[in-house]
């Protein structure tokens, strides 16, 4: 085997020095990059459930706040109903009491 020379060995130790630099420099930066990457995909995660959590309780809010407007709605329907029954039921009696008042008259008016 030829022996290489000083002056080649050392262009040799120097370019593999620089290679190891920049192999070292580009783990260093791809280390940072995925250390971002999983800090934002914690950040992700987290607004996300804070999101989810929060449409939970507003779902939940809403369905408290529908059942309140069905129930008014159950109870001003039952409250009509009521009112319809009582006008009708004045009604008939107030066409009773007509009636009674017309036989009246028409008595009189007889004698």
């Amino acid at each position: 085997m030829d022996k290489e020379r000083p002056c080649e060995l050392n262009k040799k130790i120097k370019r593999l020095k620089t290679s190891r630099d920049e192999l070292k420099e580009n783990n260093r930066k791809k280390t940072l990059q995925n250390k971002k990457l999983r800090d934002r995909n914690v950040e992700i995660t987290t607004s996300r459930d804070q999101w989810r959590s929060r449409s939970k309780a507003f779902e939940l809010d809403f369905e408290n706040q529908k059942e309140g407007l069905i129930q008014q709605i159950q109870h001003a329907q039952e409250e009509i109903e009521r009112e319809r029954k009582r006008a009708d039921e004045e009604r008939i009696r107030a066409d009773k009491l007509q009636s009674e008042i017309d036989t009246v008259w028409k008595k009189k008016s007889r004698t």
